[in-house]
């Protein structure tokens, strides 16, 4: 068990009336925040949830698992350090066959956003780690990669993760300033885009670059990918996956996945087996919810999340 601590940490989690309309099916049911953070969402969702359902919190930032107060959420009978790629694990340790809803908040939690220590934004002078656990030495942190990877595989990273157009033109000056000295703080790294990119653009493509390391550092896409595949055997018949994003890349994978396995796709001639589709899910969310302007004008971090929704149709494993 964690140890609780009291926050003083301001943190507002994002479109809770969406969540808790969409996400609840069951009020004594079992549902996982899959990523906790400050415990945001679970307490509304706390509030929801009848005495006897059950919270399970993961989350791979140990500190902010540390600064939540226990006594808040008295549902949340597991918080767990570790990343939600390891549901099935995780259930099956608990005893856990099913539950009733996953949330999954793909935005990074205010506290560890704006600690410099951590190193995910150019606002804040400090050392390029960006590691959402800390604790896992086998990751490299972005300052590693920085300095250890090829020209080639940084443009690549820049383009594909942060969808940059300079990508090139950055990497180049990247291999020529680390020849230099290593790359080791934010601002060293903010300084070299800054020389590669015109003014009216440098804010746009700092954000770019920053989302591309942290993106690679944690290997975030393909992390939720898993977690979408495991939630077919983990939600119950009836429950309901919602996961909120921040950029493209993540929104067209969820959007993706649920649109697939939404499909009705029968046995015809000369089909492989592998090729026929049963539906394993129902579409909530035809289009992605936004949160609204009044949230917006009061937590502007809320402006680009992205909801989505879906239910699981009869699982079999059940």
């Amino acid at each position: 068990m964690i140890p609780p601590r009291v926050s003083a940490v301001p943190h507002k989690p994002v479109m809770v009336a969406e969540v808790l309309k969409h996400l609840i099916t069951n009020r004594a049911g079992r549902y996982v925040d899959g990523t906790f953070g400050l415990g945001g969402h679970s307490s509304a969702l706390a509030r929801e949830l009848g005495e006897r359902a059950i919270l399970i919190g993961i989350d791979q930032d140990q500190s902010a698992l540390e600064t939540f107060d226990h006594s808040r959420i008295p549902q949340v009978h597991h918080l767990i350090h570790d990343n939600f790629e390891h549901l099935d694990q995780i259930l099956a340790d608990l005893g856990i066959r099913v539950v009733d809803g996953i949330l999954l908040d793909l935005g990074l939690n205010s506290f560890s956003l704006d600690d410099p220590k951590r190193g995910f934004s150019f606002s804040h002078e400090g050392p390029l780690d960006m590691r959402f656990d800390q604790a896992a030495t086998h990751i490299l942190t972005a300052a590693q990669l920085l300095n250890q990877k090829p020209e080639k595989h940084l443009a690549d990273l820049f383009y594909e993760y942060g969808e940059e157009r300079q990508s090139r033109r950055i990497a180049r000056e990247i291999v020529r300033l680390r020849a230099l000295e290593s790359i080791e703080t934010t601002q060293q790294l903010r300084s070299v885009i800054t020389r590669c990119t015109h003014p009216n653009l440098r804010v746009k493509t700092l954000a770019r670059i920053f989302q591309a390391l942290r993106i690679a550092v944690n290997r975030e896409l393909e992390v939720l990918e898993r977690i979408l595949e495991l939630s077919l055997d983990s939600l119950a018949t009836g429950g309901r996956i919602a996961v909120i994003s921040y950029h493209s890349l993540e929104d067209r994978m969820v959007k993706r996945f649920f649109r697939d396995h939404a499909q009705d796709i029968p046995q015809q001639p000369g089909m492989r087996p592998d090729e026929v589709r049963v539906p394993s899910l129902k579409v909530i969310t035809r289009k992605p919810l936004k949160a609204t302007e009044e949230e917006v004008a009061e937590n502007p971090r809320a402006r680009s999340a992205m909801l989505r929704v879906a239910e699981r149709v009869r699982n079999a494993a059940e």
